[in-house]
């Protein structure tokens, strides 16, 4: 007897679609449950980096914000009056009681308001020092008999502070301001 064709020893082993047919149902309900807990588990992992990326840089912007707005606090308070004036007057500059103006005239002339005047500086306080006079005194030694000098300092009397005199200051005119357009 010759085998059929068609028979179960001429029978290629089951690949592909067939296979899967085999499987049992538990097998394949596991490995699907197995693939999509581990997808889960993935997408978890990559979102809490992101969250935590995101508070970082949350942090750095607020933290950044704080930086700028004391920056922002610095600068108004070293660009107030007096805060300038006082870094003027460390600087040695003073105030010029006759200021001048420069007026920008709408074809493009400079139009000077005012009597420009250099500033002067004033005079520096006279402060009272008190000086010293050597007055010579004599000890006698026991065994020596010889006198020796010590000096003893005495306090000179001060002068008054007399007042000082304010400067004069006269009032200038400036060209009256023009009421038309800039």
């Amino acid at each position: 007897m010759t085998p059929r064709p068609g028979g179960p020893a001429n029978r290629m082993p089951a690949s592909g679609p067939t296979r899967l047919r085999t499987l049992p149902l538990p097998v394949l309900l596991g490995a699907m449950l197995l693939a999509g807990l581990c997808m889960l588990l993935a997408l978890n992992t990559a979102s809490a980096a992101q969250e935590l990326k995101q508070r970082a840089l949350t942090d750095s912007n607020a933290s950044t914000s704080d930086i700028e707005q004391q920056l922002v606090r610095d600068l108004a308070a070293k660009q107030a009056p007096g805060a300038l004036a006082s870094a003027a007057l460390a600087q040695g500059l003073v105030p010029n009681p006759n200021p001048a103006f420069l007026r920008i005239n709408a074809n493009g002339s400079v139009t000077v308001l005012g009597s420009p005047t250099p500033a002067s500086v004033p005079p520096a306080p006279a402060t009272p020092t008190a000086t010293q006079h050597p007055t010579p005194t004599a000890t006698t030694s026991s065994s020596t008999k010889r006198s020796t000098a010590t000096p003893k300092v005495t306090p000179k009397a001060t002068p008054k502070a007399t007042p000082k005199a304010t400067p004069k200051v006269t009032p200038t005119r400036s060209t009256p301001k023009p009421t038309g357009g800039h």
